[in-house]
């Protein structure tokens, strides 16, 4: 893969250092984190560099919570992986092999400062990062990124956001200011201005210059702060969105920065900056100060994802599937997706603390009248943590007794102390689970698909709803795949990417072997792979010696500008060759992936599933054995978990993260969870009289086969998903099918179509809806037949994609009685009219 400026340098003074190793090799680092250039990012330094005192989380509930659990800021953070960040227990291991590879790498362990900064920022800030075994992190450390932590950020580019030179000065319509209260939102972000220039000013390089010059960083190059480079003041005033914030129990700060697009990229594009400064000169300014966090070292890039598609563009793009903008609802013009936090903050009506004066937004608001109260759950798709920390608590509606054990294990042979700061509330981390599971399911699409049962060609469409690639985030054995089953006659006679439940893998992967009839297709298998020259492996686990890809084969989102690419990468890659003509210019302008493969033919049935894993066996087998030593692929003497002091808190992680996967593969997330799922039968016809779709539930009544009994043979394609063009809530049901015929021209057979309600029981009131193309057409004019389960439509001429509509009617207005007054005849008659108008047309709206 390209490496950017430094790496050349880098490899070479690495490599020779490697060489130089002594066989065993100590982990005491021999300076301190807050001496060390490898580690220097910008931004604010722990204590006493700069002087940040974050306020635990427990004062911010105090207002923000417990009035509306359903909205209530504080609880729906509490229930999301950014209040776990820090009790996150794939953090743990994870650390563990870093420490152990940087110690091997460059003889010191504080490489895994890079993990410590994003999920224990209190601690961070607060000078807790070193040692760097995170066994110094006390109490509300263990809160990861909490309230006050993210309400004191400051933007480090706010001269030129201030500007309008950032994001755009169209101060009404994209930062929905109105300036109209006293003091108004200009005003007010004047106030924030001086206060960020008075904040940057204590901002130092490595080497002791200052980061800001005439108010911007020092470097052009420098455009971003990503890889955890947060600028946090140290003064208590809590940062918002908003500037007609009541009197509150603290002091506010109007801040554009936490409704900008950027905000998000501070944690979420992430890079090793101790391969970009091995060998650098400290007496200069470090590479990781002169260069954006997404120039060096890949380990992930969800917020470069983002920037390079259509969504990150200034005014954003409207949204696909469920968030399409006739049915979700954003702050912007068209209710355009144009910043993270309309997809993972996303607006609700409420209110932001429980005091009575609190503005309830967006109905209250004359400052920001588009703008919801943001949604503070920052949903992503872990459905897998959160469900075992909740079962962990004795009375949680999970609790699992095993679970318990193993987390809370004595935290001076573990460090994680789930005790600690606010602690876990099942059922918020339940709540949230639940939320991530309705992610996952919005996130992407099985569409068109199609099959030719005489040469097994298959093709169909995964479409990408989200605003980065599908999947995305830090490469931990995450991964999504689609399983394919064909079936003859009801019986399974091909599968492609079958999973072993016993074993817990994908069929292939060691100790999974595949059976007959069974195949396993890496290209439907979405992921990223690393690759390390310094291990000699073409895909790796070891993310801090990682300095290259081998795979990355993840679906880009809509509008992703292939040509920029490179300079983040963040281009496709596939078996270690960079490759950005993987995706088509359709593809990435759509955000899809069109794939089309061969099976055996001859099938009837076909069932396309795809599946999100949090993370793999393989990966959590990796880090048993990088801890416990037992399978090496680095140098014997790499391996000093097990007797390193440094350690000591740490070694147990090894058998307790395999002993958590045994125990709790079965839980969705480890297990995979289905994200969408499309079905295929093909019905062939041999006369009049029923058929039934086994698959699709569908059932056909052929009344009149056509001209030359035309009508030969049904397709019928079942998604279980919104059809695209339902924008109507009685017509989003979750379901669609499409229905095809070769031979027959439209309107020439004739059958009674059957489809299953999939809502419950049949009220009378639903329809079959046709979609013509233009229009939903609900046969209000044909008969329909109900069953308890099942609405049928009578004479069907034509096929095309139909619905179950819920209550789409129509529903009769009968005439019980009609009185004619003597008045004019011309208004008698009208009233005649009118009243039989309301007999003939009044029907509940499509």
């Amino acid at each position: 893969m390209p490496l950017k400026r430094v790496s050349s340098l880098v490899l070479i003074v690495l490599t020779f250092g490697l060489l130089s190793f002594s066989v065993v090799a100590q982990a005491t680092p021999s300076v301190a984190v807050i001496d060390d250039p490898l580690v220097r990012m910008p931004g604010t330094q722990p204590n006493p560099e700069n002087n940040v005192d974050i306020k635990d989380a427990a004062q911010c509930l105090r207002c923000h919570s417990g009035y509306d659990l359903d909205i209530s800021p504080g609880d729906s953070w509490h229930g999301s992986m950014m209040a776990q960040a820090g009790r996150d227990f794939l953090l743990w291991p994870a650390l563990t092999v870093a420490a152990q590879d940087a110690m091997w790498a460059v003889d010191s362990p504080n490489a895994t400062d890079i993990c410590e900064r994003c999920h224990f920022p209190t601690g961070w800030l607060e000078g807790r990062s070193d040692p760097t075994n995170a066994s110094a992190m006390v109490a509300d450390d263990f809160d990861g990124l909490s309230c006050d932590f993210c309400h004191r950020l400051y933007d480090p580019f706010f001269e030129d956001t201030h500007a309008g030179l950032r994001e755009g000065n169209e101060w009404l319509t994209y930062w929905d200011e109105t300036n109209t209260v006293v003091p108004s939102s200009s005003t007010q972000a004047d106030t924030t201005y001086a206060e960020d220039a008075s904040q940057a000013a204590q901002i130092l390089l490595f080497n002791g210059d200052p980061f800001f010059i005439s108010n911007r960083p020092f470097s052009p190059l420098y455009t971003e702060n990503g890889g955890g480079q947060y600028f946090v003041s140290d003064s208590e005033e809590r940062r918002a969105p908003f500037a007609d914030i009541a009197e509150e129990a603290h002091d506010n700060l109007y801040s554009r920065y936490h409704k900008s697009r950027y905000f998000c990229a501070t944690c979420h594009d992430v890079s090793n900056p101790v391969l970009a400064n091995l060998g650098a000169d400290p007496a200069n300014p470090l590479p990781t100060e002169v260069n954006p966090a997404y120039a060096y070292y890949h380990v992930e890039r969800t917020w470069s994802e983002f920037a390079l598609s259509a969504y990150g563009q200034q005014g954003g793009a409207g949204g696909e599937g469920p968030f399409d903008p006739a049915i979700f609802e954003t702050s912007y013009a068209n209710n355009n997706i144009a910043k993270c936090q309309d997809c993972h903050m996303r607006d609700v009506v409420g209110q932001a603390a429980s005091h009575q004066d609190a503005v309830v937004r967006p109905t209250e608001s004359v400052e920001h009248p588009q703008s919801g109260m943001p949604m503070h759950d920052l949903t992503g798709g872990n459905v897998w943590v959160s469900w075992v920390l909740a079962s962990t608590i004795p009375g949680a509606p999970n609790y699992d007794q095993t679970n318990h054990d193993l987390l809370f294990q004595d935290p001076l042979s573990i460090t994680l102390d789930l005790s600690q700061g606010l602690g876990i509330t099942p059922t918020l981390l339940l709540s949230g689970t639940e939320r991530a599971k309705e992610q996952l399911e919005m996130a992407a699409t099985i569409q068109k698909v199609t099959y030719d049962p005489d040469t097994g060609a298959l093709s169909f469409r995964i479409q990408n709803q989200t605003g980065h690639k599908l999947i995305s985030g830090y490469p931990e054995g995450r991964r999504m795949f689609v399983n394919i089953r064909a079936y003859a006659s009801g019986a399974l006679m091909h599968e492609i990417n079958p999973y072993e439940d016993v074993t817990g893998t994908l069929k292939s992967m060691p100790g999974a072997p595949l059976g007959a009839n069974e195949t396993y297709t890496d290209v439907l298998v979405y992921e990223m792979k690393t690759s390390s020259t310094l291990t000699g492996e073409d895909k790796s686990f070891h993310f801090v010696l990682s300095d290259g890809r081998y795979k990355d084969n993840r679906i880009p989102p809509k509008g992703f500008n292939i040509a920029a690419a490179a300079d983040r990468l963040i281009v496709p890659v596939w078996e270690a060759t960079v490759d950005p003509d993987y995706f088509t210019a359709e593809e990435y302008a759509g955000g899809y992936d069109d794939v089309s493969i061969t099976i055996p033919a001859g099938a009837d049935a076909l069932e396309v599933d795809l599946y999100y894993q949090t993370t793999s066996r393989e990966y959590i087998a990796f880090l048993r054995d990088e801890i416990n030593g037992t399978v090496q692929t680095l140098p014997a003497g790499a391996y000093v978990a097990q007797t390193d002091p440094f350690f000591d808190q740490l070694r147990v992680w090894g058998d307790t993260i395999w002993e958590l996967w045994e125990h709790n593969k079965d839980v969705p997330g480890a297990a995979p969870y289905l994200m969408d799922q499309s079905t295929l039968d093909i019905v062939t016809i041999t006369g009049t009289g029923p058929y039934s779709g086994d698959r699709t539930g569908a059932e056909i009544d052929v009344l009149d086969r056509g001209p030359g009994d035309c009508l030969e043979e049904i397709h019928i394609r079942r998604t279980s998903s919104h059809h695209p063009e339902a924008i109507n809530d009685n017509l989003r049901t979750g379901v669609y099918w499409n229905l095809l015929q070769d031979a027959c021209a439209p309107g020439t057979f004739t059958v009674t179509l059957g489809l299953p309600y999939v809502n419950g029981t049949v009220t009378g009131d639903e329809r079959l809806c046709r979609w013509t193309g233009s229009n939903w057409d609900c046969g209000e004019s044909d008969a329909h037949l109900y069953g308890a389960t099942t609405i049928s439509r009578t004479n069907v001429h034509e096929f095309s994609d139909w619905t179950v509509g819920d209550g789409v009617g129509p529903n009769s207005v009968a005439l019980s009685s009609l009185g004619i007054e003597r008045r004019s005849t011309f208004v008698a008659l009208g009233l005649v009219l009118i009243t039989m108008a309301a007999v003939i047309v009044w029907r509940k709206r499509v």
